[in-house]
């Protein structure tokens, strides 16, 4: 298992180097000039220059990416930011959070009722239940979250008046998130606040802000969940292994969840680890139908500013999202099926 693990890992390295570099370069060579952006329209050409020069952005290109992968390597520096004129890991420390913990409560939904919907798709199959779990996933698949998030708007939001319509926090909780968030995750902070007895208000207008842009989130994670989950369990439940225990009298839930379960949470694995990373490339429109203040949200308004080096950086940041969720399948992958490690290791 170490083996395989140190290989997964040395395996990812490459892989980093050569998303920084591309991005690197794509931000490079978008056309505008970052020291005119940040100088201003009415800006002198010697200030201009002089912010150029600061900068380092007339040095060749492979000067700036060393001088950029050293101060990333080494000092965990990503840069400044051009509009915020902040460090870009503090504007990160506050958004990233915002976007996690999106992700994870899209990732609860989009989990266990793909998973469900699949295995029931599968024990029925070609049956109604089949055929509605069918149906749910390719409308998750085919519907735009841009489209669904208005279609939860209008019902919850202003028909029936429900549910907020965009934000984190409502201006009426007893509660500032600018100074008295412990984790910056509002639902976390009003746990905490809740188990210390000083109410649960918070933990409540946290969840209501919360709904709607989770389940806009899920859906398209949870039909490719479903659809892997049911195609995993039919190949599985078709094995001789499985006949065998039914032909012992073994229920049907007995078979699948003690028998077939484990051998079909395989690629079940995988799609949900790769879904994962998908959460924060499908987080940018989420989260600006909802104005909610994450990393998605974040880098529109970047992109908007033209503010280049925010761009690259949480680019960068979701990209090793997507990395260390492919790393974490792989070992979870390794851990159920030790048939892997072997062939890792050559054996």
């Amino acid at each position: 298992m170490f083996s395989m693990v140190v290989r997964r890992l040395g395996m990812s390295v490459p892989v980093l180097l050569f998303l920084t570099l591309i991005l690197f370069l794509a931000v490079k060579l978008v056309p505008g000039d970052a020291a005119l952006v940040m100088a201003g329209e009415r800006a002198t050409p010697e200030q201009v220059e002089a912010i150029r020069q600061a900068l380092r952005l007339d040095e060749p290109l492979y000067v700036q990416f060393g001088d950029y992968l050293r101060k990333l390597v080494f000092e965990f520096d990503l840069g400044t930011s051009l509009f915020h004129e902040r460090p870009i890991s503090e504007l990160l420390s506050t958004a990233v959070p915002a976007t996690v913990e999106l992700g994870i409560f899209a990732l609860m939904i989009a989990i266990p009722v793909g998973v469900l919907l699949g295995v029931l798709g599968a024990v029925y199959r070609n049956g109604f239940i089949d055929k509605l779990a069918t149906l749910i996933a390719l409308t998750g698949v085919s519907m735009p979250i841009f489209w669904l998030a208005l279609v939860l708007m209008y019902v919850f939001s202003i028909q029936l008046g429900w549910l907020p319509t965009s934000g984190r926090m409502s201006d009426m909780a007893p509660f500032d998130p600018g100074t008295e968030s412990i984790t910056h995750m509002y639902t976390l902070d009003g746990l905490i606040l809740g188990l210390r007895g000083e109410g649960w208000e918070v933990l409540g207008y946290a969840l209501s802000h919360m709904i709607m842009p989770a389940v806009a989130l899920s859906t398209i994670p949870m039909a490719h969940v479903c659809r892997m989950t049911r195609s995993s369990f039919l190949e599985v439940l078709s094995q001789d292994y499985i006949r065998t225990a039914r032909a012992k009298g073994l229920s049907a839930w007995t078979v699948v969840m003690k028998h077939a379960f484990r051998n079909a949470s395989l690629q079940i694995v995988t799609i949900t680890f790769l879904q994962a990373g998908t959460i924060f490339g499908g987080a940018v429109i989420t989260e600006t139908m909802f104005s909610w203040p994450g990393l998605g949200k974040m880098l529109v308004e970047s992109i908007g500013s033209r503010d280049f080096p925010l761009v690259q950086s949480g680019t960068l940041f979701v990209g090793s999202v997507f990395v260390i969720f492919n790393l974490m399948g792989d070992f979870l992958y390794g851990v159920l099926d030790p048939r892997t490690r072997h062939q890792v290791n050559g054996r």
